[in-house]
């Protein structure tokens, strides 16, 4: 594949908007992004974006024709390319690494998976082998990360060109931050130091452990999730708020450095009435085993006070998505921006200070 020549870019600015439920959200930035599509006839195509930094990003684009990389830097009147790539073409996800670095869960073959280190410039690339780098498994800063054994074993490190070493456990891993780590094992979540001194522990229903989900928000708490419910609880599982559960499916819950604010980005399926009927037909005679061809036609993202519980922002289209299952939004660690991308185009929104009831 023959690398990208030029980024263009395309500025819309919009004086400071604010926003709140009722009102659409006006874009501060809107970035072309046709020129990162992988050229070659495309049978599908993924998306992923992170912020590296309060002020930078990278975002990539992949296909079946390959993929590419690059890191954006957004202050000043316009974006401004930092650096791109397309020398890895087999990478499922890209995360935040220390001193604004990235960090590509990458594919090495079909049976092999490491992680791969770079720098802000996409250079100086350094290979972690057998790890597999999900959400869960790094902290916000990118300083440390988990690596989910087999045997219900895992093992924390910290990044490093080699990683160090920091401790080992038992259980299946929650969630991971620079000063701690939550896991779940025997029905109990755990919330341990990650020298492993107990933070707190609660119990739980032992035949729903594999549908449980948390992230570290700060320092005290977690955004607890099961199959039914969402929650904020404190790290001895004391019940905060509970929060609504968000429509459609993802994985992805972005949060700022101090966990404040926390960002959903929700797939969804809009279908007319007549179709639905079908479909749910379908799913009983079937039991559920006949909708598997259902596919997203849409996407929303939100950004909710874990604090209040009151939201401050909401976007939602049905035009333009990329393949469901990859980050497509992302919120900058300090909560001021939030960074969306479709199949055609990047848009930068500003958050407002205070959020809406």
């Amino acid at each position: 594949m023959k690398p990208l020549l030029c980024l263009g870019i395309l500025i819309a600015v919009a004086g400071p908007t604010v926003l709140c439920a009722q009102t659409k959200p006006s874009a501060l930035y809107t970035v072309d992004l046709s020129s990162l599509v992988p050229k070659g006839k495309q049978i599908y195509l993924g998306g992923s974006l992170v912020f590296l930094t309060d002020n930078t990003l990278a975002l990539s684009m992949c296909s079946n024709a390959g993929c590419n990389l690059e890191t954006m830097d957004l202050q000043g009147e316009k974006p401004r390319l930092i650096a791109r790539s397309d020398e890895f073409e087999n990478y499922s996800g890209i995360f935040r690494a220390p001193g604004g670095g990235v960090v590509l869960d990458y594919v090495l073959t079909e049976d092999r998976q490491g992680a791969v280190l770079l720098d802000a410039d996409l250079k100086s690339a350094y290979l972690i082998p057998k790890i597999k780098i999900l959400d869960s498994y790094i902290s916000i800063t990118g300083e440390t990360f988990v690596e989910q054994l087999n045997g219900n074993l895992w093992a924390v490190y910290k990044m490093g060109r080699p990683p160090l070493s920091i401790r080992t456990g038992i259980g299946r891993v929650l969630s991971v931050s620079d000063d701690a780590v939550v896991y779940v094992h025997d029905g109990d979540v755990h919330v341990e130091s990650l020298g492993g001194k107990s933070l707190g522990s609660f119990q739980t229903n032992r035949h729903s452990e594999r549908l449980l989900s948390a992230h570290i928000l700060g320092h005290d708490r977690l955004w607890f999730g099961t199959g039914s419910r969402v929650e904020l609880r404190g790290f001895d599982g004391r019940l905060l708020r509970k929060l609504d559960r968000e429509d459609g499916w993802g994985f992805r819950e972005g949060k700022t450095s101090d966990g404040s604010r926390l960002l959903y980005d929700r797939y969804t399926r809009h279908v007319s009435t007549a179709q639905r009927i079908k479909e749910d037909a379908v799913a009983i005679a079937t039991i559920g085993m006949g909708v598997g061809d259902e596919e997203a036609n849409g996407e929303k993202v939100r950004v909710i006070d874990t604090t209040s519980g009151k939201q401050c922002f909401e976007w939602e289209s049905t035009t333009g998505i990329l393949v469901a299952g990859g980050y497509h939004a992302d919120i900058d660690p300090a909560g001021q921006f939030v960074a969306i991308m479709t199949r055609s185009e990047l848009r930068i929104f500003r958050l407002p200070k205070d959020c809406s009831p």
